[in-house]
């Protein structure tokens, strides 16, 4: 009865989640890869939200495949959330405490047969002057 003359109020607008300056950059690693023997990423994150990732896939001692993706990052408690080539692909990393970023597979960090984990280590460039 109540329920239908209930009048709903806007909600507050909620300040942006600013991302920590020390989130952008350039990492560098190895990913697990299902269908090859090796996947290398390089991955740019830029303060706009913006990711590019350059992925080299070698199939074989010969094969390597190498494509250039884009797409968009947020950040939120200590996890970077990725998302590639119109939301086909998605990755979640975990972020260390010296600032490198850890694969996540279903929630949890990533860890291979061996007990290791997949890391993009985060590069720092030296500024021309």
């Amino acid at each position: 009865m109540g329920c239908s003359e209930q009048k709903s109020e806007p909600l507050p607008d909620l300040p942006p989640i600013e991302i920590p300056a020390d989130v952008f950059g350039f990492y560098s690693g190895r990913l697990p890869c299902d269908n090859c023997n090796q996947r290398v990423v390089n991955m740019d994150l830029f303060n706009d939200g913006k990711v590019m990732v350059v992925e080299s896939i070698m199939k074989d001692s010969v094969n390597v495949d190498v494509d250039t993706l884009r797409g968009t990052f947020v950040y939120a408690d200590s996890i970077v959330k990725v998302s590639l080539s119109d939301n086909s692909v998605r990755w979640e990393f975990k972020r260390d405490k010296v600032g490198n970023l850890a694969f996540m597979k279903l929630g949890d960090v990533y860890h291979d047969a061996d007990g290791m984990k997949a890391v993009l280590i985060r590069f720092y460039k030296k500024i021309k002057r």
